[in-house]
């Protein structure tokens, strides 16, 4: 090859490999633009909502200036916003947004009263024949408990068992705490606990409690308490296992159970509609987005049983999705009607549900189930930032959560209840609905001139190319 051959093919490369790094460049130029353009588009603040941007509001209602107020939310307010309740809002009279938290209250424990000193009696000679040996005697108004013996019991002798007239118990008891003289001589044993209601049967609490009550160098141990499950019969049994201690009780004070205060809860009752696409299937629309985490069925007939498979699905296209399968009942018992227990779920935010039951049913499409479901209303807890009145505004198909922080404020702000006023239409139902996305004219744009731009280069490549071709010899 000769050098002025050679050199035209350096020439030829050199231009190849410029044409190559510009599409290389071109490319990464519009890599470049359209990250810009997504951060320039992400570091947009979100322009300040207003009431006018939800679909509905309700005036809070706010009895006595406070810094802050919580109020329950009801139903309403559930049919029309999203899950997870993230497009509501509090605004302030000049219709500037105010903090706000949402919770859900939770079921709580009631501090323990005093104990409650159980009448007792006390039953000496043989173990096992002095209960046989016991009739009670009630008087007519209740208020009075009479034991007496029918000869086999001795007046003399060690106690063996103690009688204890639990009526005075208002709630169920969990411990019963046993009580003797400050003088009582050393000893350790074991204590049987039994109850019954009608001192014919009685149900064993505790087998075999540890009992002590020891001194040693000016030290004492004492284990007087016996812990049972919380129940509340009307007569106590206390029996020493082995031998008798050398003493006796004086009395025995009935501790009171923890007593748990259920959280309020909504309740919804919906008919059921027969499904088309089988005989056994039943149909119900909540019409909300509720937190359910409790359900139950109500029977249209008496003494009816029936096995069903529940499900839900979140919207009207989605698959079913199985919830529970359990057995609901409706039967007569003499004159009172008995009825299954609400069913406990994880909470379920589906609004459509579905019945399957087993046959046979007992039921028919033209007498429907009726589904009824329970839920906590989520609690609002907002801070009166500016003057009133307040307004909660909720339904928004674009409002993202805007929930503040407010476990940090001190429990001695007094945090006063607020009501709700009737609904009122602040955007309409438009606001419910998701706009449509703008078309990115710009990014497109970009995208098709860049493109035309490589286009070109490769195809002034491809033509050098060729041309190389033609002149490298052979």
């Amino acid at each position: 090859m000769s050098r002025r051959g050679l050199g035209v093919v350096e020439r030829r490369i050199i231009e190849l490999g410029i044409i190559e790094l510009g599409i290389i460049v071109l490319w990464t130029v519009a890599a470049c633009a359209t990250a810009a353009q997504c951060r320039a588009a992400a570091d947009v603040a979100p322009a300040e909502l207003t009431p006018s941007d939800f679909a509905y509001g309700m005036p809070l209602v706010t009895p006595a200036d406070a810094a802050a107020y919580r109020l329950a939310l009801p139903a309403a307010v559930y049919e029309q916003t999203r899950v997870g309740l993230a497009d509501i809002r509090v605004f302030n009279a000049r219709g500037e947004a105010v903090p706000y938290a949402l919770s859900l209250p939770s079921d709580h424990a009631l501090p323990r009263g005093p104990g409650t000193a159980l009448p007792l009696f006390p039953l000496r000679s043989d173990t096992a024949a002095a209960s046989d040996a016991v009739r009670v005697t009630i008087d007519s108004s209740g208020a009075d408990v009479r034991l007496q013996n029918r000869g086999t019991v001795t007046a003399g002798g060690t106690v063996k068992q103690y009688i204890l007239d639990g009526r005075p118990l208002l709630v169920p008891a969990s411990a019963l705490q046993l009580i003797w003289p400050d003088g009582a001589a050393d000893f350790t044993g074991r204590v049987r606990v039994e109850a019954s209601d009608d001192f014919a049967i009685w149900r064993t609490l505790a087998d075999s409690a540890p009992i002590a009550n020891l001194h040693a160098a000016g030290r004492q141990l004492v284990e007087n308490r016996i812990e049972v499950p919380a129940t509340r019969p009307k007569y106590w049994r206390l029996s020493w296992v082995g031998s008798s201690p050398p003493l006796e009780l004086t009395s025995v004070i009935a501790e009171a159970a923890d007593a748990r205060v259920q959280a309020p809860r909504s309740t919804l009752d919906i008919a059921g509609s027969a499904s088309a696409a089988a005989p056994l299937e039943y149909e119900f629309d909540v019409g909300a987005h509720l937190p359910v985490d409790r359900v139950n069925l109500t029977l249209p007939e008496r003494n009816t049983v029936i096995g069903v498979e529940l499900l839900s699905r979140m919207h009207a296209q989605d698959a079913w999705r199985r919830v529970a399968t359990t057995q609901f009942y409706r039967v007569m018992n003499g004159d009172a009607e008995l009825h299954n227990d609400p069913l406990d779920i994880v909470v379920d935010s589906d609004r459509y549900w579905l019945a399957r039951v087993s046959a046979p049913s007992g039921v028919s499409a033209t007498q429907p189930l009726r589904l009824q479901v329970g839920w906590r209303p989520a609690e609002l807890t907002f801070l009166a930032r500016g003057a009133g009145p307040f307004l909660l505004a909720f339904g928004s198909a674009t409002a993202q959560n805007a929930e503040s922080n407010l476990r940090s404020i001190p429990e001695s702000v007094a945090v006063l209840p607020a009501t709700l006023g009737e609904r009122r239409v602040l955007g309409g139902r438009s606001r419910l609905i998701e706009p449509q996305p703008k078309f990115p004219w710009k990014r497109v744009s970009l995208w098709t001139v860049l493109t035309l731009c490589v286009l070109l280069l490769a195809f002034m490549a491809y033509r050098l190319s060729k041309e190389m071709n033609r002149t490298t010899p052979g």
